[in-house]
């Protein structure tokens, strides 16, 4: 169920700004207000994942963890932001792909 959030004696110059942000973005103030708390919240969890070790850190051979979905929430992200994300959920390790390689052939060639 949504709370309403309440923010008292905000300051005139930052209740401005707030304003020309919100005219800049062709949004409400109240969607302004809560595209910056969506991003906030969404860097905060960005920052606590870059303390993670990266999921193709594991010993060699060991089984992956399928890495899981981050939403996004409807937002569209940058390219930046799409290849930090690739590169957070990282490739398989050299070791798995090369067996994986070694598996198909030695199937094609043992007919």
């Amino acid at each position: 169920m949504p709370v309403t959030l309440t923010i008292k004696e905000v300051p005139d110059r930052v209740a401005d700004r707030l304003r020309q942000r919100a005219a800049a973005s062709h949004r409400s103030l109240q969607g302004e207000l809560m595209a910056i708390l969506e991003q906030a919240l969404a860097q905060d969890a960005w920052q606590a994942r870059q303390q993670e070790p990266p999921p193709y850190a594991a010993e060699p051979g060991a089984k992956r963890a399928k890495p899981t979905a981050v939403p996004v929430h409807g937002k569209r992200m940058s390219l930046s932001e799409l290849w930090e994300r690739s590169r957070r959920l990282g490739p398989p390790s050299k070791t798995e792909s090369a067996e994986i390689v070694r598996k198909l052939r030695d199937e094609r060639h043992s007919r």
